[in-house]
């Protein structure tokens, strides 16, 4: 009967760990998934086409960032700059990274919390 409390009182330690990490867990996405509807990764203004240009190939690369949007008849192709195609692009690494600030390269970019959308482009 002892042993049959015991492992009783086991699984339900073992249960309130779970139940705890798994709040912990979605209390985290929560606060993860507030950061991506109220930041944006967009482009340094102070830094140079060459460099943004670089970028964009270097992000465009990575198969969470669809560049198509940036593509002429895309969404934000519109303005035709090497800044704002940068901007979109940046920002879709961020977000794509779940908007965690180490995501959006601070050597090409910087966050902000005003939405850069414009047009028919419309930033996550």
């Amino acid at each position: 009967m002892a042993r049959a409390n015991l492992s009783f009182c086991f699984l339900c330690f073992l249960l309130c760990i779970v139940v705890s990490t798994s709040s912990r867990d979605a209390t985290i996405w929560a606060d993860q998934k507030r950061n991506v509807a109220t930041s944006w990764c967009i482009a340094s203004p102070f830094v140079g086409d060459d460099k943004l240009q670089g970028a964009i190939k270097h992000y465009c690369s990575n198969p969470e960032v669809d560049c198509n949007v940036i593509q002429p008849g895309g969404p934000c192709y519109v303005p035709n700059t090497v800044k704002e195609h940068a901007s979109v692009v940046l920002n879709l690494y961020y977000k794509a990274h779940l908007a965690i600030r180490q995501n959006c390269p601070s050597d090409v970019g910087f966050l902000t919390v005003k939405d850069p959308s414009s047009g028919s482009c419309h930033y996550p």
